[in-house]
């Protein structure tokens, strides 16, 4: 099964200058992985026309899905169908189809410059709409472009999400009472035998000195061998053991 590559580009002036906190990152990237997406890159850019431009050339060419957070609304500071225009080579224009649906939208409002600006596409976009109701999407090659608002952007991807899905990771959790340099020489022999197992170390935990190791693979029962013989491997002066409520399948970490 082909298990798409992703990158994320969140277009957002606020983002950058820590007015706001970036809401979209997390749950694209959780719903994502829950989906057994590959997720490879994350990009935050100003809502620049050049500085758009260059990241999705970038990310295009490298990942095989490329999905676009911000930047669609008519103000002025909105610039991603330009950034994308800019990338791609490819010129502004009104979308029949788009112009007819905003006109009807905003039929009791006076506001031509809002209406074609909602309008505008490259010239070679796809519109996808989903399903009735939905507001179209709009698709420049292998780009996909999602809404600001956090509602819209949510609805907006969850009509896409059969077009992202790949293999769930199985994920195993060991909780050990040590300092992570201690670890070291455990951590890189279990990592020798198992090459197939992502294996991490996490510092959340409020208790000092105790770490959370987390195993994970698209191979369950690649990651429940690995589990054990990490278990096996640590020195019960860690006391190392699977904390309560451990995942015991698909999952994905809170």
């Amino acid at each position: 099964m082909k298990i798409p590559s992703i990158a994320l580009l969140i277009i957002n002036n606020e983002v950058l200058s820590g007015r706001l906190s970036d809401c979209h990152a997390p749950y694209l990237a959780r719903r994502l992985d829950e989906l057994g997406a590959d997720l490879g890159q994350i990009r935050t850019v100003p809502s620049e026309v050049e500085a758009i431009a260059t990241s999705v050339q970038a990310l295009a060419g490298t990942f095989d899905l490329v999905l676009t957070a911000g930047g669609l609304g008519p103000a002025p500071d909105d610039r991603t169908m330009a950034g994308l225009a800019r990338a791609f080579d490819q010129r502004l224009v009104r979308h029949t189809f788009l112009e007819n649906l905003i006109a009807h939208q905003f039929q009791d409002h006076d506001v031509p410059a809002a209406r074609n600006k909602l309008a505008e596409v490259p010239d070679e976009a796809r519109i996808l709409v989903r399903a009735e109701g939905d507001w179209p999407q709009v698709v420049v090659r292998n780009v996909y472009t999602l809404p600001g608002a956090p509602s819209r952007l949510r609805q907006a991807f969850e009509a896409l999400a059969e077009l992202f899905g790949g293999v769930p990771r199985t994920r195993r959790t060991v909780q050990v009472e040590t300092e992570e340099a201690h670890l070291v020489p455990y951590l890189n022999r279990a990592v020798r035998i198992h090459p197939e197992v992502r294996l991490g170390v996490h510092h959340g935990s409020t208790e000092p000195g105790t770490l959370c190791l987390f195993l994970e693979s698209r191979d369950p029962v690649a990651v429940e061998k690995a589990c054990e013989d990490l278990l096996g491997l640590l020195p019960p002066a860690m006391k190392p053991h699977r904390p309560e409520g451990s995942p015991s399948g698909p999952a994905r970490e809170t």
